[in-house]
């Protein structure tokens, strides 16, 4: 169900700290999508990794789990919400993704590089 409350949201703009259709960060995205749901979730995604559900494999990744990726700033640097079929959803900062809610393959060299775990609610 929050894949698809997640895929209107696709090209909403990246805005640091941003929590709402008026632009969201990362964990701004999936807090906002699971508030939807009831679920409280921190506004950070260090927060969202340690705090919330349960770690899943990646092998056992089932649409609407949290994908947390580190670049070593934080503890995890970047949430997103995976699809399915490899691919994850997400507000990227980065320009090369459009600076906005795009849908990445988790096989993409810098999130394979950089992936940390998962987590269920």
């Amino acid at each position: 169900k929050i894949v698809s409350m997640a895929m209107p949201y696709l090209g909403t703009r990246y805005r640091s700290g941003g929590a709402s259709p008026s632009g969201f960060d990362c964990s701004g995205f999936t807090m906002y999508l699971y508030a939807q749901l009831g679920y409280s979730l921190p506004h950070s995604a260090t927060a969202q990794y340690r705090n919330c559900g349960y770690a899943v494999a990646k092998a056992d990744l089932q649409p609407g789990d949290l994908v947390f990726f580190s670049d070593g700033s934080y503890p995890a640097s970047h949430v997103g919400i995976y699809v399915g079929d490899d691919q994850f959803i997400h507000a990227s900062s980065s320009y090369y993704n459009g600076h906005c809610v795009v849908i990445t393959s988790l096989s993409e060299t810098y999130y394979n590089n950089h992936y940390l775990t998962a987590r269920r609610h």
